[in-house]
């Protein structure tokens, strides 16, 4: 595999990593109806059984089948480095490996650009040999090697020893050939959303800030990777996804996006009919929603999966929240926004916490009482812990290629002059996150986008759909806006629910493990399509 790495430089200030062929000058790409009461979703509880229909000769078209590769990728063993790399412990029992693969920067031109893409495969001893994998994206959220990790080190784990699970990071993310076309300056400030220093500004003033910073990022990223500053959205991860399809020699994949990332899952089923053997949508975010829609979801869903928290911290019977674990909560925030917490802003604070949340270990259940120590200590003045925490959410989620992917995906952009009124409602409805999300809304205000992808008219497979109802990335919303889309698209998706707080339901329940496994098989899930797996 032959790639040649330089950085070009914008006037005097800018860097991008490009990757190209050694020969090219610059490169970067890019339900039916029931008589009486509700009784709600079935409780799933795992085996063979849950649900999946005999085959028979008068029952549905079996499932486009799923292959192992016949020509595979070179993998090489990388479990203890990607582990350091996050600096989270490696999972026992796990065989964790990683390769590389350069697919074109525009699917159009095959023989043009590349970009090289990491993937990250992780599967057990008794992983059958010639098991088809499973390809797993949490596009721009965090990571997708980092969800993978998530998912070996809980109680997901038990699909591994059926199936391996290949992690495909997003393009130009630090994993995939990263991007760096901000200033230092502008990446803080959108970091902080405005809040230049932790230091005390006015609402007006922060607005200005972050605004002028998204304008002066989107120029000089513009200006960094043209003629591919809009190939980095869903559409282009999509198009590595294929590409990976077409090295693998194989005619159907079997797909899972968490998260954002069951974007991508869904413009790989828009653009590649046919190809997508299996779509399994983990927490899915609302597909095709304009950006105020997606702000209002976000700041409801993350909201709750704070009020989650507090209340799990709470039945531990010795949380270090306190009584009032929400007001505890909003007061760190609130000093954040007002300079007293040592640096931290109110902004770094959330995304600290939510992070935190949305990758606390599955099976370590102090995971969680350790993150409320963390915010209890920094009301108290001691933001150390809280410090760090920080530090590893801004590697995980704010790095130049997330936002440009974010913003290369944004439609109906909202206005400036929009924001102060949107920080009021969104506020008084979730006071913890709706002046975060809206304020959020600008770091794309700037941005040129892309077109958007259509939404498919027609699924290969009913989707299966496991959602997560206190999700601190995204909140929970996605599943239910996704309703309209597969009724336009003739499909009847099965959707398992799950109560518990964290990101990737499949990460953190074997119960789900098991129906994923069920799906992967050769025949549909049968009924029920609303299930419920235990917390």
């Amino acid at each position: 595999m032959r790639r040649a790495h330089r950085r070009v430089r914008g006037p005097g200030r800018r860097t991008a990593l490009i990757c190209a062929a050694a020969a090219t000058s610059l490169l970067v790409g890019l339900t039916g109806c029931a008589i009486g009461p509700d009784t709600g979703p079935e409780v799933v509880t795992g085996g063979d059984g849950g649900g999946q229909a005999p085959p028979s000769s008068s029952g549905p078209a079996p499932l486009p089948p799923l292959a192992a590769p016949r020509n595979d990728l070179d993998w090489s063993d990388c479990g203890r480095a990607s582990a350091g790399r996050f600096g989270v412990a490696a999972p026992g029992g796990i065989r964790v490996e990683c390769a590389e693969m350069d697919v074109p920067v525009d699917p159009n031109r095959p023989t043009g650009d590349t970009i090289s893409i990491s993937l990250t495969r992780a599967k057990t001893g008794t992983t059958p040999a010639g098991a088809a994998p499973l390809v797993l994206t949490s596009g721009s959220d965090l990571p997708s090697s980092r969800t993978l990790l998530l998912m070996a080190g809980g109680p997901g784990r038990t699909l591994l020893d059926k199936h391996p699970v290949v992690a495909i990071d997003r393009r130009g993310t630090p994993e995939s050939s990263a991007l760096d076309c901000m200033t230092r300056v502008e990446r803080n400030t959108l970091g902080n959303n405005g809040l230049a220093g932790a230091s005390p500004s006015d609402q007006d003033e922060r607005i200005t800030r972050l605004a002028r910073a998204a304008s002066s990022a989107s120029d000089g990223c513009t200006e960094t990777l043209t003629p591919h500053q809009l190939d980095f959205g869903a559409a282009f991860a999509a198009s590595d996804i294929e590409a990976l399809r077409t090295r693998w020699g194989v005619d159907h994949l079997g797909l899972v996006g968490v998260g954002e990332g069951s974007d991508v899952v869904l413009a790989y089923a828009s653009n590649y009919s046919g190809r997508a053997g299996r779509i399994i949508l983990d927490t899915p975010t609302p597909f095709g929603a304009n950006a105020r829609d997606r702000g209002a979801t976000q700041a409801t869903g993350v909201q709750a999966s704070l009020r989650a928290f507090v209340q799990q911290c709470g039945s531990s019977g010795t949380c270090p929240l306190g009584a009032d674990g929400m007001a505890t909560i909003g007061d760190v925030l609130a000093k954040g926004r007002t300079g007293g917490l040592a640096g931290i802003t109110d902004t770094e604070a959330l995304n600290a916490i939510t992070t935190a949340l949305a990758l606390a270990a599955p099976d370590r259940p102090q995971a969680v009482t350790d993150v409320a120590s963390a915010v209890a200590s920094a009301g108290r003045g001691d933001t150390g812990a809280l410090a760090d925490l920080s530090r590893r959410a801004d590697g995980l989620r704010t790095t130049d290629g997330q936002l440009v992917a974010r913003c290369n995906d944004v439609t109906g952009p909202v206005g400036q002059n929009e924001i102060p009124g949107l920080i009021d409602a969104w506020s008084r409805q979730n006071p913890l996150t709706g002046a975060n999300s809206a304020l959020s809304l600008l770091r794309c205000n700037a941005w040129a986008t892309s077109n958007p992808v259509n939404p498919p008219t027609a699924l290969p497979v009913d989707p299966l759909v496991l959602n997560g109802a206190n999700d601190p990335i995204n909140g929970g919303g996605g599943a239910e806006a996704l309703g309209g889309l597969f009724i336009k698209a003739g499909s009847t998706p099965t959707t398992v629910s799950w109560d518990g707080l964290g990101y990737s339901v499949l990460a953190r329940s074997a119960c789900a493990a098991d129906v994923v496994a069920q799906y992967l098989g050769e025949a549909p899930l049968g009924e029920p399509t609303d299930r419920g797996c235990p917390t």
